[in-house]
Protein backbone atom coordinates (compact mmCIF):
# COMPACT_ATOMS: atom_id res chain seq x y z
CA UNK A 1 0.00 0.00 0.00
CA UNK A 2 1.17 3.52 -0.77
CA UNK A 3 1.50 5.75 2.26
CA UNK A 4 -0.10 9.17 1.70
CA UNK A 5 0.65 10.63 5.15
CA UNK A 6 1.68 9.16 8.46
CA UNK A 7 -0.93 6.51 9.25
CA UNK A 8 -2.88 7.04 6.00
CA UNK A 9 -2.64 4.78 2.96
CA UNK A 10 -4.08 5.14 -0.54
CA UNK A 11 -7.01 2.83 -1.34
CA UNK A 12 -6.43 0.85 -4.53
CA UNK A 13 -10.08 -0.14 -4.99
CA UNK A 14 -12.15 1.85 -7.52
CA UNK A 15 -14.81 3.88 -5.71
CA UNK A 16 -18.17 4.98 -7.15
CA UNK A 17 -17.66 8.68 -6.27
CA UNK A 18 -15.17 11.13 -4.79
CA UNK A 19 -14.95 11.53 -1.00
CA UNK A 20 -16.42 15.05 -1.17
CA UNK A 21 -19.56 13.77 -2.97
CA UNK A 22 -20.93 12.21 0.22
CA UNK A 23 -21.79 14.08 3.39
CA UNK A 24 -20.04 12.95 6.55
CA UNK A 25 -20.79 15.06 9.60
CA UNK A 26 -18.32 15.16 12.47
CA UNK A 27 -18.32 11.39 13.26
CA UNK A 28 -22.01 11.02 12.47
CA UNK A 29 -23.76 9.23 9.60
CA UNK A 30 -27.35 9.33 10.85
CA UNK A 31 -29.65 6.46 9.83
CA UNK A 32 -27.09 5.06 7.42
CA UNK A 33 -25.53 1.90 8.86
CA UNK A 34 -28.21 0.85 11.38
CA UNK A 35 -26.02 1.08 14.49
CA UNK A 36 -24.32 4.00 16.20
CA UNK A 37 -21.02 2.11 16.54
CA UNK A 38 -20.82 1.38 12.81
CA UNK A 39 -21.80 4.92 11.88
CA UNK A 40 -19.17 6.51 14.10
CA UNK A 41 -16.42 4.12 13.01
CA UNK A 42 -17.22 4.70 9.33
CA UNK A 43 -17.47 8.47 9.82
CA UNK A 44 -14.08 8.59 11.58
CA UNK A 45 -12.40 6.62 8.81
CA UNK A 46 -14.12 8.54 6.00
CA UNK A 47 -13.28 11.91 7.60
CA UNK A 48 -9.62 11.39 6.65
CA UNK A 49 -10.60 10.76 3.02
CA UNK A 50 -12.71 13.90 2.99
CA UNK A 51 -9.90 16.02 4.41
CA UNK A 52 -7.50 14.83 1.71
CA UNK A 53 -10.15 14.53 -1.06
CA UNK A 54 -8.68 11.11 -1.79
CA UNK A 55 -9.82 7.67 -0.64
CA UNK A 56 -7.47 6.52 2.11
CA UNK A 57 -7.22 3.68 4.57
CA UNK A 58 -6.53 4.64 8.18
CA UNK A 59 -4.14 2.84 10.51
CA UNK A 60 -5.26 1.78 13.96
CA UNK A 61 -2.53 3.87 15.69
CA UNK A 62 -3.80 6.93 13.79
CA UNK A 63 -7.37 6.30 14.98
CA UNK A 64 -6.17 5.77 18.56
CA UNK A 65 -4.21 9.03 18.45
CA UNK A 66 -7.31 10.86 17.18
CA UNK A 67 -9.56 9.41 19.90
CA UNK A 68 -6.99 10.03 22.63
CA UNK A 69 -6.62 13.70 21.64
CA UNK A 70 -10.40 14.18 21.66
CA UNK A 71 -10.75 12.40 25.00
CA UNK A 72 -8.03 14.56 26.58
CA UNK A 73 -9.76 17.70 25.27
CA UNK A 74 -13.08 16.44 26.64
CA UNK A 75 -11.52 15.71 30.05
CA UNK A 76 -9.88 19.15 30.28
CA UNK A 77 -13.22 20.83 29.49
CA UNK A 78 -15.06 18.63 32.02
CA UNK A 79 -12.45 19.31 34.71
CA UNK A 80 -12.71 23.07 34.12
CA UNK A 81 -16.52 22.93 34.38
CA UNK A 82 -16.34 20.80 37.55
CA UNK A 83 -13.77 23.10 39.13
CA UNK A 84 -15.79 26.23 38.29
CA UNK A 85 -18.98 24.60 39.60
CA UNK A 86 -17.38 23.62 42.94
CA UNK A 87 -15.21 26.73 43.40
CA UNK A 88 -17.89 29.01 44.97
CA UNK A 89 -18.63 26.39 47.64
CA UNK A 90 -14.91 25.92 48.37
CA UNK A 91 -14.41 29.69 48.66
CA UNK A 92 -17.49 30.09 50.86
CA UNK A 93 -16.15 27.44 53.29
CA UNK A 94 -12.67 29.00 53.24
CA UNK A 95 -14.11 32.46 53.96
CA UNK A 96 -16.13 31.03 56.87
CA UNK A 97 -12.96 29.40 58.25
CA UNK A 98 -11.04 32.66 57.76
CA UNK A 99 -13.75 34.64 59.59
CA UNK A 100 -13.85 32.15 62.48
CA UNK A 101 -10.06 32.29 62.87
CA UNK A 102 -10.15 36.10 62.73
CA UNK A 103 -12.79 36.15 65.46
CA UNK A 104 -10.93 33.65 67.67
CA UNK A 105 -7.63 35.53 67.35
CA UNK A 106 -9.27 38.95 67.81
CA UNK A 107 -8.34 40.02 64.27
CA UNK A 108 -4.67 39.04 64.38
CA UNK A 109 -5.21 36.18 61.89
CA UNK A 110 -6.35 38.72 59.26
CA UNK A 111 -2.92 40.38 59.44
CA UNK A 112 -1.14 37.18 58.41
CA UNK A 113 -3.60 35.48 56.04
CA UNK A 114 -5.39 36.97 53.05
CA UNK A 115 -9.10 36.46 52.61
CA UNK A 116 -9.74 33.56 50.18
CA UNK A 117 -10.91 34.39 46.65
CA UNK A 118 -12.30 32.30 43.83
CA UNK A 119 -9.79 30.84 41.38
CA UNK A 120 -11.94 30.18 38.31
CA UNK A 121 -10.42 28.19 35.45
CA UNK A 122 -10.72 29.21 31.85
CA UNK A 123 -12.81 26.78 29.83
CA UNK A 124 -11.06 25.77 26.57
CA UNK A 125 -12.68 27.05 23.37
CA UNK A 126 -12.14 23.76 21.56
CA UNK A 127 -15.29 22.02 20.36
CA UNK A 128 -15.64 18.35 21.21
CA UNK A 129 -17.68 16.24 18.78
CA UNK A 130 -20.65 14.18 19.84
CA UNK A 131 -19.11 10.75 20.22
CA UNK A 132 -19.78 7.45 21.95
CA UNK A 133 -16.17 7.21 23.13
CA UNK A 134 -16.94 9.65 25.95
CA UNK A 135 -19.58 7.31 27.39
CA UNK A 136 -18.45 3.85 26.26
CA UNK A 137 -14.70 4.31 25.68
CA UNK A 138 -12.69 3.45 22.57
CA UNK A 139 -14.29 0.00 22.49
CA UNK A 140 -17.29 1.77 20.97
CA UNK A 141 -15.32 2.50 17.78
CA UNK A 142 -13.52 -0.86 17.83
CA UNK A 143 -16.90 -2.64 17.89
CA UNK A 144 -18.09 -0.56 14.96
CA UNK A 145 -14.96 -1.36 12.95
CA UNK A 146 -15.29 -5.08 13.68
CA UNK A 147 -18.95 -5.05 12.57
CA UNK A 148 -18.12 -3.13 9.38
CA UNK A 149 -15.39 -5.64 8.52
CA UNK A 150 -17.83 -8.52 9.08
CA UNK A 151 -20.35 -6.86 6.74
CA UNK A 152 -17.69 -6.26 4.06
CA UNK A 153 -17.90 -2.48 4.32
CA UNK A 154 -14.32 -2.10 5.54
CA UNK A 155 -11.26 -3.98 4.40
CA UNK A 156 -8.75 -4.97 7.08
CA UNK A 157 -5.12 -4.97 5.91
CA UNK A 158 -2.06 -5.86 7.98
CA UNK A 159 0.73 -3.41 7.11
CA UNK A 160 4.34 -4.18 8.00
CA UNK A 161 5.85 -7.33 9.46
CA UNK A 162 6.69 -8.69 12.89
CA UNK A 163 6.77 -6.26 15.81
CA UNK A 164 6.21 -3.21 13.59
CA UNK A 165 3.01 -4.59 12.01
CA UNK A 166 -0.19 -2.57 12.40
CA UNK A 167 -3.76 -2.70 11.15
CA UNK A 168 -5.09 -0.49 8.35
CA UNK A 169 -8.83 -0.10 7.74
CA UNK A 170 -9.84 0.81 4.19
CA UNK A 171 -13.34 1.81 3.10
CA UNK A 172 -14.85 -0.40 0.40
CA UNK A 173 -17.16 0.47 -2.46
CA UNK A 174 -19.96 -1.36 -0.58
CA UNK A 175 -19.70 1.18 2.26
CA UNK A 176 -19.62 4.14 -0.11
CA UNK A 177 -22.54 2.78 -2.16
CA UNK A 178 -24.61 2.29 1.02
CA UNK A 179 -23.94 5.87 2.12
CA UNK A 180 -24.69 7.20 -1.38
CA UNK A 181 -27.96 5.23 -1.46
CA UNK A 182 -29.07 6.51 1.97
CA UNK A 183 -28.10 10.10 1.13
CA UNK A 184 -29.54 10.01 -2.38
CA UNK A 185 -26.24 10.83 -4.08
CA UNK A 186 -26.10 9.80 -7.77
CA UNK A 187 -23.11 7.70 -8.90
CA UNK A 188 -20.49 9.65 -10.84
Amino acid sequence: MNQVQEGLFAVEEQMPCSPKAITVCHYVLPSTLDRMEREEAAARILSFSQQLDQWVGVSWPCLIKMMQKEYETYRSIEEAYDHNFNEPRRVRLAVMRHNILCTLTLGIYALFAAKPTAQMREIPDEKVPFSGIFMFGPQHVATGIRELIEKGMLRHVQEGEGESAFDVFCPTSALVLRIMQKQGVPAS
